[in-house]
């Protein structure tokens, strides 16, 4: 906190001098009493450490894989227990001596060992499942244990293991998510769609205090998804707007699109509470969105005609426009930088995806790219403009 207070300290001084509010003299003295450290790692010390530490962990790696065979299996799990026991016990000894960030990387070291343990004990006795249901148990097992002590590394390890688990169900066919993924094309997308609001609304649930950042690390992995996906949804070419319908429905994809919707519900209450109304409005934003998800599934179920899907196709413009355009708000409205960053992200790429749609097949090859470069080029100016206003106005509202 020191470290941060005088870094923090250090670029406003400078803007202090230059407006006229402090003296150069105060200035220095100031800098003076709050110096500046250098980080960890601009030490020479700690770079000999890292590359040391590297080598001896990868010499003990190849003595073990060479010697795998003719290790008891007691052996193996003895050692490995050793090595999660010292991460976490290391983890902890740092942290009260003042390196959270190095405890952090032990814990995270820790939960690695974790997921070793898991495959060696079903390597050892044979044991027969699919490879996702051991990243299930891991990150089940992970995600108490990052609250518990708490650790915002581990926190984000556990969350990357569920969404890895979360491809690894969507990719195979003996999963209810996969079998759904055989049915038609749209299975695969709107599942990521809904992964993308239950990330947003897990996010939204970690409020402003302890655990920010992790809050703004789920939130800004659910928003790259609902953009990607939501954008894609527009693409005029993409194939399964035009194609026959199984007619089908798929439980498991409609019962993540729910748990998306029930989170964004539940993440809302979290939201700030003025002004007035505004968390409601955000909330009902944001719920057009599972909402349209449903609307893909009950068409693919009934077979609905081609015209059909593109008057779907419209409307995810105009509701993509308007959701992005009110997290810009918003943002600036709850000083939530990557509101505003993302939102404006997905407004540059809208208009290149509907420019493309709608003048790509009139345009030569060369011409098109030209015109793209200076549309992107344009854009990407004026975009940048507003989003530098909207976050200092932004920056100018946050408590000191």
């Amino acid at each position: 906190m020191a470290d941060r207070f005088a870094t923090r300290l250090a670029a406003e001084v400078h803007g202090w001098v230059r407006d006229g509010l402090v003296s150069p003299e105060q200035a220095a003295r100031l800098l003076a009493r709050h110096p500046v450290e250098a980080g960890w790692l601009s030490r020479p010390t700690a770079i000999f450490a890292l590359v040391g530490g590297a080598l001896v962990a990868a010499g003990l790696a190849l003595v073990v894989s060479h010697n795998w065979e003719h290790i008891h299996r007691w052996a193996k799990l003895g050692g490995l227990v050793t090595a999660l026991l010292a991460a976490y016990l290391g983890g902890l000894r740092l942290r009260e001596r003042g390196y959270p960030r190095l405890g952090d990387g032990l814990f995270v070291l820790g939960g690695g060992c974790f997921l070793v343990g898991i495959g060696l004990i079903g390597q050892i006795y044979n044991l027969s499942g699919r490879p996702a249901d051991a990243v299930a148990l891991w990150w089940v097992l992970l995600l108490p244990a990052a609250y518990a002590l708490p650790s915002l590394a581990l926190g984000a390890l556990a969350y990357t293991g569920s969404v890895i688990w979360f491809f690894m169900m969507l990719d195979d066919r003996g999963t209810a998510l996969g079998r759904a993924a055989g049915m038609v094309p749209l299975f695969w997308t709107v599942p990521l769609a809904s992964l993308g609001l239950v990330l947003f609304g897990l996010g939204m649930l970690h409020g402003d205090r302890a655990y920010r950042r992790l809050r703004q690390a789920l939130e800004q992995a659910g928003l790259v998804l609902l953009f990607i996906t939501f954008v894609w949804f527009g693409i005029e070419r993409v194939s399964w707007f035009r194609v026959d319908t199984c007619r089908c429905a798929s439980v498991a994809v409609a019962g993540w699109t729910i748990l998306g919707a029930v989170l964004l519900v539940l993440g809302a209450t979290r939201l700030p509470a003025s002004p007035p109304g505004a968390r409601r409005s955000c909330l009902a934003m944001l719920l057009l969105l599972p909402l349209y998800l449903g609307g893909l599934q009950i068409l693919v179920a009934t077979g609905a005609r081609p015209f059909v899907w593109d008057a779907l196709r419209y409307a995810s413009w105009a509701l993509m426009f308007g959701v992005a355009l009110g997290l810009v708000l918003f943002g600036a409205r709850w000083n939530r930088i990557s509101w505003i960053n993302w939102g404006m992200l997905s407004l540059l790429a809208q208009a290149v995806a509907r420019y493309l749609d709608l003048f790509g097949t009139m345009l030569q090859t060369s011409v098109l790219f030209f015109s793209a470069g200076i549309l992107v080029l344009g854009l990407g100016w004026a975009l940048e403009r507003m989003r530098r206003r909207v976050t200092a106005d932004a920056r100018r509202r946050e408590p000191a």
